[in-house]
């Protein structure tokens, strides 16, 4: 593999002079405004020492006098040590850094920088600039992105104006255009495809060793590998990921060598339909014709890579927005019925139905509002111990890791069975009570849940006809586990399985993203309101 390290590709002066010099005038500030910090806090406890060692007796010498001297001489030499590597970092640059007036916008220089200097001069074509050793490979991209993040440079000096040279990072129109005219335009694609992923899933996000330097190269290694097998298979379209692969356009000749390479293969998506599951029609029935679970992410150009990082960002939102908050309310709550003397009394510990008379008191409505708000995350099961023992052990770990889709914890020292709530059935409906608290009712229907009378069909519940303005989850099936989602009369099936219930609750957030514009009702999803739609960011 060819590649470089990103000092030895760019910072190369016949390169780019002003940018080599910015970067190490923009180290010199730093340096100096570091060491004009430490020349002060040396001054300060100089004096301090001068102005105690000047009341002391000048016959009289302890330990103590001892240690003022010496610190009084190590103080003083680090004193005049950061006042040289002031001075002759500030002398460093004599001249003035020449730059352009697109250069000054791109390194946000200001008008008052007496280090640079504005020069009206033609800039250079890029056509007639040698661009052969800066190519676009893994190590440039990292570096290139590493010092637009030192100095908000996102261009070379060959042509400021030219867009082909703006870096923004892993973006597929950057890379793709960049150097377009140097390779055919399908390799072109393919291998910018391929770098913008491995750039979103490296774990490396600046080269600053060498040992970071070893990791970056053996991940883009494994990374190339896994590729040449999936250009090998000629995977096709519908297909979710680029590391798997099945032969559907090979023939079991041609294919024979492919499958001895690797050890698991996709099975082709089949046009079936479950039995027992309902179908669409226009008149607001059910269809047959229900997209598979593999082509829903494909469809919106979601690959494996964002999709798990995705799925990791939900777990994190629930686990901290909801799950853990939940327990501290039912720590908060039930040390305020103990205070109110109602020690009898504590969530988890007696029935739903308890609760409700209790939270009707006129003493607990006064000293404790928060009680009857709290009451509809508790409904999904009769059995109150378990349901707060369990969700107690899911707000463990930040990211839900205690979670297990078909099933539960353990309950009075024996395993899970049916009689108790899923994992599944538990998180969802949390989910849901926490965004029924959230949205606003609609002003036509106020008696209905603001998401669970609108979004979210459980299992019990009858499928209403469903319109091109239908938008919600729909639980399949409570054992096992799974959901599905409908967008505008089109049924979505998610994958089985582990991550069914997350994928669902992504895939509705996307198209509220989309069609909606993430609002959900009158209450945007984003930032100014349920602040969910950053699980998504591309």
């Amino acid at each position: 593999m060819n590649c470089q390290t990103p000092n030895r590709r760019v910072l190369q002066p016949t390169c780019s002079p002003v940018l080599e010099r910015s970067l190490i005038l923009n180290q010199n500030r730093r340096v100096i405004k570091k060491s004009f910090t430490w020349t002060t806090l040396n001054f300060i406890f100089i004096a301090i020492i001068l102005y105690d060692l000047s009341y002391a007796c000048p016959y009289y010498f302890n330990y103590l006098l001892y240690l003022e001297y010496s610190l009084l001489v190590i103080l003083t030499l680090n004193f005049f040590y950061h006042i040289v590597k002031i001075a002759r970092l500030s002398l460093s640059f004599s001249e003035p850094i020449l730059i352009t007036p697109e250069q000054k916008v791109l390194l946000n220089v200001k008008d008052s920088d007496p280090d640079y200097k504005i020069c009206q001069s033609p800039t250079k074509s890029i056509n007639s600039t040698p661009v052969n050793s800066f190519a676009n490979t893994p190590g440039t991209i990292s570096s290139v992105s590493q010092l637009s993040n030192v100095s908000q440079l996102d261009s070379i000096n060959f042509s400021i104006s030219s867009p082909s040279w703006t870096y923004l990072k892993c973006t597929p129109e950057t890379n793709t255009t960049r150097f377009s005219n140097r390779s055919p335009p399908n390799s072109a694609s393919k291998t910018s495809s391929m770098k913008t992923s491995f750039c979103e899933a490296s774990s490396v996000e600046f080269i600053t060793d060498e040992n970071s330097l070893n990791k970056y190269l053996k991940e883009y290694e494994e990374m190339e590998k896994v590729q040449k097998l999936a250009n090998k298979s000629q995977q096709s379209s519908n297909l979710l990921s680029s590391f798997w692969s099945h032969p559907v356009t090979k023939t079991a000749k041609d294919v024979s060598s492919f499958l001895k390479k690797c050890q698991y293969q996709l099975s082709s998506q089949l046009a079936t339909k479950s039995p027992g599951s309902p179908n669409i029609k226009g008149d607001g029935k059910i269809t047959s014709s229900q997209i598979s679970a593999l082509e829903v992410w494909t469809r919106i150009n979601v690959d494996s890579v964002a999709l798990t990082q995705w799925n990791e960002n939900l777990r994190v939102w629930i686990s901290q927005t909801i799950i853990e908050r939940l327990v501290k309310e039912f720590d908060s709550i039930n040390d305020s019925l103990d205070t109110h003397g109602l020690s009898d009394i504590k969530i988890g510990g007696v029935g739903l139905e308890r609760l409700r008379k209790t939270a009707q008191t006129s003493a607990v409505a006064q000293f404790i509002p928060s009680l009857p708000t709290l009451l509809p995350f508790l409904e999904i099961t009769a059995n109150q111990e378990y349901l707060v023992k369990r969700i107690r052990e899911l707000a463990r770990g930040g990211c839900i890791s205690e979670f297990k889709w078909n099933g539960g914890g353990t309950y009075n020292g024996k395993d899970w069975d049916v009689s108790l709530p899923t994992d599944c059935a538990i998180v969802m409906h949390l989910l849901a009570s926490y965004l029924d608290t959230q949205l606003m009712p609609l002003p036509s229907m106020p008696d209905t849940k603001a998401f669970s009378g609108h979004h979210y069909i459980r299992a019990s519940e009858k499928l209403p006809d469903l319109t091109k303005n239908s938008l919600f989850i729909h639980q399949v099936s409570e054992q096992p586990p799974h959901y599905r989602v409908i967008v505008a009369g089109k049924v979505y099936e998610m994958v089985k399985g582990y991550n069914n219930l997350f994928h669902s609750i992504l895939f509705f957030i996307y198209h509220v993203n989309k069609i909606e514009l993430g609002m959900l009702g009158r209450v945007n999803l984003g930032r100014a309101g349920v602040n969910i739609l950053w699980v998504i960011d591309q």
